[in-house]
């Protein structure tokens, strides 16, 4: 009895000062699918190892709710792995090694609507550019072969955000896959394990856009 004169009141008071009384609800539905196989960095050369093979993990299928102000967070979260092996000698006096991974996000096929990708083809995750120059190797005859080596190798955690919004309702599928950049000779890259989230929440601020530079 009292929580309904509680309520009462609220309403009377909102009536009084020509307000509306908002009241918040369930941000939505939770999905996920994910990869378990993992990376690793062998002990004797830097080498890596292990990793998810496909590229992609599992879609996610998600039933979007009608009314404005839906939008979808997603969030691909991976540990990723570089490595790099620069080598020099006498008539190789500078080595490059640039690479790196980029992560996609697609909904129903393309990364139009997604933020921040907005059209392109991903976001960096991780990249690394090492440049070794030993110029006095030229001058030494008896240095063939590789006669200076610098072995990089890196494991990390990367999470990053992207969300739509202003879809219809209905069933959308969702994707994450990822490419290199750069590579070549000398390099190496690794993704796993990782989990693809996304979650359906509610803008209450149905006058102020997310905004994005």
């Amino acid at each position: 009895m009292k929580q309904f004169a509680f309520m009462l009141t609220i309403v009377f008071v909102a009536a009084l000062f020509g307000t509306t009384a908002v009241f918040a609800q369930s941000s939505g539905s939770f999905s996920a699918s994910y990869g378990k196989t993992e990376c690793g960095i062998t002990d004797s050369n830097g080498m890596l190892t292990g990793g998810i093979t496909d590229s992609s993990l599992p879609p996610v299928t998600v039933k979007v709710s009608s009314g404005n102000g839906v939008a979808l967070v997603i969030t691909p979260s991976f540990v990723t792995g570089l490595y790099t092996n620069n080598k020099l000698n006498s008539s190789q006096t500078n080595s490059i090694a640039n690479v790196g991974l980029r992560m996609k996000v697609m909904v129903d096929g393309s990364t139009t609507s997604v933020i921040p990708e907005l059209g392109s083809a991903g976001v960096i995750y991780d990249q690394r550019f090492m440049q070794v120059t030993a110029s006095f190797l030229s001058g030494l005859d008896t240095c063939v072969d590789d006669c200076f080596t610098m072995v990089q190798s890196t494991l990390g955690a990367r999470s990053f955000n992207f969300y739509v919004s202003n879809l219809t309702p209905g069933t959308h599928t969702i994707t994450v896959s990822w490419d290199v950049v750069g590579g070549g000779t000398g390099t190496g890259t690794c993704v796993g394990p990782g989990t693809l989230t996304v979650e359906q929440v509610k803008n209450f601020g149905f006058n102020s856009p997310i905004l994005y530079y």
